[in-house]
Formats: structure tokens, sequence, C-alpha cells
């Protein structure tokens, strides 16, 4: 079994829908100030990997934007659960 530092928990911190891992920045922040270490996952296609269409982007072309499909639309379950396993 470890000891010291490393017998402590890391915590993996995962964002819901519509967000990504920069939402856990200060509950890290309060984390770590506890001695707490922490990870923020960014689920496939969240935070840099995020894309948008170029009609969302400025100037916005809200026709083409509602029949362009979601930059999500091949993003499954599997995709995120996949993801957290593999971070743990």
């Amino acid at each position: 079994m470890p000891s010291g530092d490393d017998a402590r928990p890391t915590f993996v911190l995962v964002h819901g829908s519509c967000s990504s891992s920069f939402m856990w920045a200060p509950i890290q922040r309060e984390l770590a100030l506890l001695g707490h270490r922490s990870f923020a996952v960014d689920l496939p296609g969240h935070g840099f990997d995020a894309q948008y269409p170029v009609a969302y982007q400025a100037p916005q072309d809200l026709d083409a934007w509602a029949a362009e499909p979601s930059t999500l639309a091949g993003v499954t379950l599997r995709d995120n659960v996949d993801m957290v396993v593999d971070i743990v």
C-alpha cells in the first residue's frame, strides 16, 4: 500500500453537457489548498477540442447554423465513458 502523499486519492472531475474542464478551476484551487490532487477531464468534443460551425461564428448565419449538424452528433455516451475510464 502506498504511504505518505501517494496514499491520498486523486479527484477526477468530470463536467456535464455544454461545459468543459474549466468549470472545475475554483474547486481544483480549493482542493489544492487542502492538499488534494485533482484532474479535470474534458469529454470528447469539449474544452480545447470543441469545434464550432462557421455559421455560428461572427457574423452568425442562423439559417445555415439551423441546418448544420452538431459537431457532437457522432459522439456517444460510450465515447465519454471510454475517455474517463482511460484517464482513471
